[in-house]
Formats: structure tokens, C-alpha cells, sequence
């Protein structure tokens, strides 16, 4: 514990005092564009709001596997480990169910427990993620309090590109093997163009302990692929199609009702869509969309010595329809405005519910001045439930010189409760047991933000501070005990709770080609109604990341340090996990403008986070991890 707040205390003081030389790297410039903050391609200067972009080449460099692993590395992004070995996002200290999960712009349809694993992600589907911290309900209403993150997988290219990439790791004891391949291809040939991908993965499962019925890490293969597929008809028009797919198996061993049992889990995953955009002139455009996600969880579990298996099953099929115009009006104002419809079909152990949801935005991007812009986002939902309500949003951003920038936000939301909190419960998993609660309100939220930007050639430093006050916050709360050990929790509203925090972020290069890049959010959370302290709200976490780049010679490399501060890991704030710091260090050698050597080690003093929490299948699971393997780009 004393060696972990060193490094944290180490860390934080030196990042922050590290301001000054040379040129900013490629990636931390701030005039690339995004989709996710405003439905259309916009500089990520315009945007007021926080805002985080990973590309290809960072996922690459990080060794990860799968989505969960990148964003253990994400600002104010935490990773819950819930029942069933699932890994959830938790943006600023809010419930997964508040953050927004979407692959190309289309929502994921939860699983288990209703929520979305992100170890189901390959990091092969990644071209790259947007991240927005902060409000989205005005834009994507339902889900979005917390945020939103955004998977955008390949694109076709011009010129014709191929890639293999494959690597091995394990940790020191030999456990944790693992195998990945991706490959894909991608061109444009005339009005057609494609891009297909597939992965695969297969780790090994970890178990410390013999003796107590229960692997601390499963075996674990996961399938996968995507492909997109464009036709331009015209100049200005274009039909797009595509589709994604993953299977995932999960074995290991789990202690139930006193016995042994073999633990099987497998989900399978997919997406298709078709697309039709067109340009109507120098400043218009439309969208029309229609997609659907299908997602199938089952689980057996069968004891080893006598007894009989137990199943359980989920399916879940989201159906979204929408149509998009974005233009320009009166010179000064960018107009984005859409309607959605869209059904929810759940199917949990045989009970079946369905859920439809119609929603109407519209928002305004307008210039005030040369120096002051504000967006203006209104947006209206029906849900077949919860009846009506509107989320509105108003952000205002000025520049003030050429290198400061001020911003601001207010913003309202809502979240419906889903089916699974109001009708179906989970009662048969070990850590607890969730009952459901039918007389289950919509949650509210009302945040304030604001938020200072510098940049100039040098380095660049933002600064946010935030608050998020929730009424009717769903939540888990302790109403007893199952033969006297296991949690019974009820889903259950909160009059009102609250998420505050800071988060400093500070990037620069020290010449020579070195350059650093630190992360810190500083956070609290609380149940207002009790007093008491939310659960899985770190006090603080940092990614100070240390970075070396010889493009003459093709090397690289970087040193991570992923502090995670303690938190409370149960409703009633009476069990505090750890706090603890992972040192991860790769390399990477490219050969030829073709091929490229990488290699990792992720954990590199052997840390063990408590219970894995925050890093199931990772490095904090499964000890030091050494990696290596190969990348081709034909």
C-alpha cells in the first residue's frame, strides 16, 4: 500500500511540473475532427465539451485485446467488474447504465444483467474511439447522463491496404496465455469500396488458489468480424452497408451451494446496418438509418460431483430507425436535426418485455462572434413506459486569444429504467442477489461544467470541473441476506445523489523525442438522501504516460503508470477497495515500411488488484503479462 501512494505521489507532481520545450506530438494536437460531441464533423477546437480521441496507432501501441483493456487507460473512464466476469464503463462517476456505448454511431444492446461488456469489444474492429465526457442526453437522449463512447470501426480506403497482426503473451507463472490474429483488407475500386476485418483471441484461464473452487480468471476465445461496404451512387450520394459479429466462449470454475461446478458462458453479438447519406448542396446534407443489434447470453453452470446443471439465458434485440438533416442557416448557424425511433425486445429465463422509444432533436451550432460560439440542443423522447420529457442543453465556448480558450455547459437528462431493473432481477449469481422493483422511477440530471483549454506550439493544458446532481438515481440497495451469505439488493430510486469532480490533463513534448502526457480526475460522489459515499466512485485516478519516438530509425516506445484511488465496492459504504498503481512499458521496432516487432509488459511489479476489480482479464487479474508479437501493412 505505501509503495502505491509513492508512485501516485511521485506521479502526479511531475506531470503537472513538466511544462515547457518542444513540438506537440501528432496525436495531442487539438484541430483533428470528431462526430460523436455533435453529430457532424467538427474540430475538436469548436467543441465545448471534454472531449478524448484514441486512434489505431495508440490501441497498437497499448498490446490490448479487446475495448476494455484500451480504456483502462481512458480520462475519468472507470471499468466495474460486475457478476458474470463482465467489465462495464462508469464515465465521472456515474452507473454504466449512464454511459452510452455505440459502435459507428448505433447503440449496443445490453446482456447480463443488463449491462454492455466491453471484453466482448475486439480492439481489431477499432479505427479509433471518441470519448465525450459530459451530457449527450440532447443529442442521443436515454443513457447518455454520463456520456457516450464511440466505436468507429474501419472505412474503406483509396489504395488498396492489407494487415496481419498477431502476438503471444502469458504471465510470469506460465497462466494467462494468450493468442490473437487480426487481419482484414481494405480498398475503393470505382463506385464500390470495402473494408473487412476479422480477429481472433484465446486466453487462458488463471487460478492462485486450488483449493477454493473458483478461477480467478477464465478461459476466454473470442470470434469476431466486420466489414463495410460502400456504393457511390452519384457525386453526391452514397449507400452504405455493414455488419459486425462476436462470439465469445467463457469456461471456468465457480463455487455455488456448497459445491464445485464447471461454469460455461457464451454470448454472440451483432450488428447490421444500411445507410444512405447525400449532400443537397454546399452545406446540407441528409442521413437515413436502420439498424439492427441482437445480442444472445446464456450460461450453464454443472456441478463436478452430483447434482443437477442450472441455465439461464438472455436475449435481447434493438431495432432503430432515424433520419438526419444538417445545414447551414442564415450564414451563421449550423442546424442539425433528426428523429428516431426505436424498440427494445428483452428476453430473460422465459419472461419477455418490450420497450419503444420515439425522439425528436434539434441543434443549432451558431457563431456569435468571431471569438463566441454556443451550441443549443433540444431534445424530445416519448418513451412507451415513462411517458414524455425533454433533455435541453446549452454550451458557449470563447476564445479568448489564440491559445485560451473558456468553455461552459449546462445540460439535463434522463434515463428510463430498463427492463431488467423493473421486471426481471438476477438471483442467481454468487457475489449477490438482484431483485427487480416495478414501481421504479426515470431518473433526472442536471450537470453544470466548465472548462479552460491552452494551447499553443509548445505544450497544451485543459482543465474541467463538473457536477452531476441525479434525482431518482437508480441504485442497488441492501434489504438482507440470503442463508446468511449472500447480499440480497433491490433496485431502488435515491431522492437525489451527486457526482463532482476536476479533471487536469496536461501534454507536452521534452524534445529529443520524448514527450509526456498525464490524465488526472479527482472525484467524489455521494448519496445525498444517506450521506453516505457512492459505490465504485475512485477518489482519484491518473495516467501518466512517458512516450519516446525515433521516426528515422522506427522506433518507439512508452512507460504507463494507471493510478486508480480508493472507492467503495458496495451499496451501504461499508467495504473500501485499495488503491493501486500499474506500470506498463512496450516497444515497438518496425523493420520494414511494412512490418513492425512489438513487445510489452503490462504490470510490471506484479500488482494484485483486490479481486480484480476494474481489471478482470487484465494485468490486475492475472499478474505481470509479457507480450510480443507482429505487425504487417501490405
Amino acid at each position: 500500500m505505501r509503495k502505491k501512494n509513492l508512485i501516485w505521489l511521485f506521479s502526479l507532481p511531475f506531470s503537472l511540473s513538466t511544462l515547457c520545450a518542444a513540438e506537440v506530438p501528432k496525436h495531442y494536437v487539438m484541430d483533428e475532427t470528431v462526430v460523436t460531441a455533435t453529430l457532424t464533423e467538427t474540430s475538436l477546437k469548436s467543441i465545448p465539451a471534454a472531449v478524448e480521441v484514441i486512434d489505431r496507432e495508440e490501441v497498437q501501441e497499448s498490446g490490448a485485446m479487446t475495448l476494455h483493456q484500451v480504456l483502462t487507460e481512458a480520462q475519468s473512464v472507470n471499468l466495474e467488474a460486475v457478476s458474470g466476469r463482465q467489465s462495464t464503463a462508469r464515465l465521472r462517476g456515474l452507473n454504466s447504465s449512464n454511459t452510452l456505448v455505440l459502435i459507428d454511431g448505433m447503440r449496443l444492446p445490453s446482456g447480463f444483467q443488463d449491462k454492455v461488456d466491453l471484453a466482448e469489444i475486439p480492439a481489431g474492429w477499432i479505427e479509433k474511439i471518441e470519448i465525450v465526457r459530459g451530457p449527450s442526453s440532447a443529442l442521443y437522449g436515454s443513457d447518455a447522463i454520463g456520456g457516450v463512447i464511440n466505436i468507429i470501426t474501419r472505412k474503406p480506403t483509396g489504395e488498396p491496404e492489407a494487415w496481419l497482426n498477431t502476438r503471444y503473451g502469458s504471465n510470469t507463472e506460465g497462466e494467462a496465455e494468450a493468442t490473437s490474429f487480426d487481419a482484414g483488407i481494405s480498398a475503393t475500386s470505382g463506385d464500390f469500396g470495402y473494408a473487412v476485418s476479422g480477429s481472433f483471441s484465446d486466453k487462458g484461464r488463471v487460478d492462485e488458489d486450488l483449493t477454493d473452487g473458483f478461477t480467478d480468471a477464465d478461459d476466454k476465445k473470442v470470434k469476431a468480424g466486420a466489414a463495410t461496404l460502400t456504393w457511390q451512387l452519384g457525386k453526391d450520394a452514397e449507400l452504405v452497408a455493414g455488419v459486425t459479429y462476436a462470439d465469445v466462449e467463457r469456461e471456468g470454475l465457480r463455487f455455488k451451494n456448497k459445491k464445485e461446478q464447471e461454469w460455461m458462458n457464451g454470448s454472440e453479438r451483432s450488428t447490421g446496418r444500411v445507410e444512405f447519406r447525400s449532400a443537397l448542396g454546399e452545406d446540407s446534407s441528409i442521413l437515413l438509418r436502420a439498424y439492427r443489434s441482437v445480442y444472445d447470453w446464456g450460461v450453464t453452470l454443472t456441478p463436478i460431483s452430483t447434482g443437477n446443471p442450472e441455465a439461464h439465458a438472455v436475449d435481447q434485440t434493438t431495432d432503430q430507425f432515424e433520419a438526419r438533416w444538417a445545414g447551414r442557416v442564415f450564414g451563421s448557424h449550423k442546424v442539425t436535426t433528426g428523429i428516431e425511433y426505436r424498440t427494445e425486445d428483452r428476453e430473460e429465463d422465459g419472461l419477455r418485455s418490450e420497450i419503444e422509444n420515439l425522439g425528436v432533436f434539434l441543434q443549432d451550432e451558431v457563431s456569435i462572434t468571431g471569438r463566441l460560439s454556443a451550441i443549443l440542443g433540444l431534445r424530445f423522447d416519448d418513451h412507451s413506459s415513462f411517458g414524455s420529457v425533454y433533455s435541453p442543453r446549452v454550451s458557449a465556448r470563447y476564445q479568448l486569444n489564440d491559445e485560451l480558450r473558456l468553455r461552459g455547459t449546462y445540460a439535463e437528462g434522463f434515463r428510463a429504467p430498463s427492463a431488467f431493473e423493473l421486471y426481471t432481477g438476477s438471483d442467481y449469481t454468487k457475489r449477490r442477489i438482484l431483485r427487480p422493483n416495478p414501481d421504479l422511477d426515470p431518473e433526472t440530471s442536471r450537470t453544470w461544467e466548465v472548462g479552460a483549454d491552452f494551447e499553443n506550439d509548445l505544450f497544451l493544458l485543459s482543465v474541467t470541473a463538473f457536477r452531476n446532481d441525479v434525482d431518482n438515481m437508480i441504485s442497488e440497495v441492501f434489504s438482507g441476506q440470503f442463508e446468511g451469505t449472500i447480499p440480497i439488493h433491490e433496485s431502488c430510486n435515491i431522492a437525489e445523489a451527486m457526482t463532482q469532480g476536476v479533471e487536469v490533463t496536461a501534454r507536452v513534448s521534452l524534445g529529443s523525442g520524448f514527450s509526456i502526457h498525464d490524465e488526472l480526475t479527482v472525484l467524489d460522489g455521494e448519496n445525498k438522501t444517506s450521506g453516505k459515499a457512492l459505490a465504485y466512485v475512485p477518489d482519484v485516478s491518473n495516467v501518466l504516460k512517458l512516450s519516446y519516438r525515433d521516426s528515422a530509425h522506427g522506433f518507439s516506445g512508452n512507460v504507463r503508470l494507471v493510478t486508480l484511488g480508493g472507492q467503495y465496492t458496495d451499496a451501504e459504504s461499508s467495504v473500501k477497495a485499495d488503491a493501486y498503481t500499474l506500470v506498463n512499458f512496450s516497444l515497438s521496432k518496425s523493420l520494414t515500411s511494412h512490418a513492425k516487432l512489438y513487445a510489452g509488459v503490462d504490470n510490471i511489479f506484479d500488482e494484485l488488484v483486490e479481486d480484480g476489480y476494474g481489471n478482470v482479464y487484465g494485468p490486475g487479474s492475472t499478474g505481470m503479462f509479457m507480450y510480443g508479437g507482429i505487425g504487417l501493412n501490405l
